[in-house]
């Protein structure tokens, strides 16, 4: 443990470079997402083959992300005696556990559907519809804690 504080004390700056980068690397993954979820509602008939083989690579890409920023993140606060006690802190760890949680929902439940319910989109049947409140409220979970996460890095630095 001693070992991990020196090297996090020694290479602080760059921890921090790689903790903003997988922030950005994230964040810039779920935006994509969002934005071709938003074109597909408008035109699905043309935009369902590409969304099921964008949104492997970004969800690739949204773990990538998520794991350069805690790692790092945790190499940036070790050094730091008593954060574990600050709410803010203390609601940070809380949005990237729902972000670890909701990611992995996302990935076993809702990526492997959304392919097979494809067919059936445009008709808008139960299943789609229940299929899509599901989805949305995932979607919307993970917005909100990685744009949470975001805002909250500004706190700690």
């Amino acid at each position: 443990m001693e070992f991990l504080t020196e090297f996090a004390v020694q290479y602080r700056k760059w921890i921090l470079l790689v903790h903003i980068a997988g922030a950005i690397v994230g964040l810039g993954a779920v935006v994509a997402v969002d934005l071709l979820l938003l074109w597909f509602k408008l035109k699905p008939k043309s935009l369902g083959p590409v969304v099921v083989k964008v949104a492997p690579l970004l969800s690739l890409q949204v773990w990538i992300g998520l794991f350069m920023a805690s790692i790092s993140g945790l190499l940036l606060f070790l050094p730091i005696r008593g954060l574990e006690d600050y709410s803010i802190f203390q609601f940070k760890m809380i949005l990237v556990l729902a972000l670890f949680l909701n990611g992995i929902f996302l990935n076993v439940w809702v990526n492997p559907r959304f392919e097979k319910l494809l067919p059936e989109w445009e008709q808008k049947t139960k299943r789609v519809k229940k299929f899509m409140l599901i989805a949305g409220i995932a979607t919307a979970i993970s917005f909100v804690s990685w744009w949470g996460v975001i805002i909250l890095m500004k706190v700690f630095y």
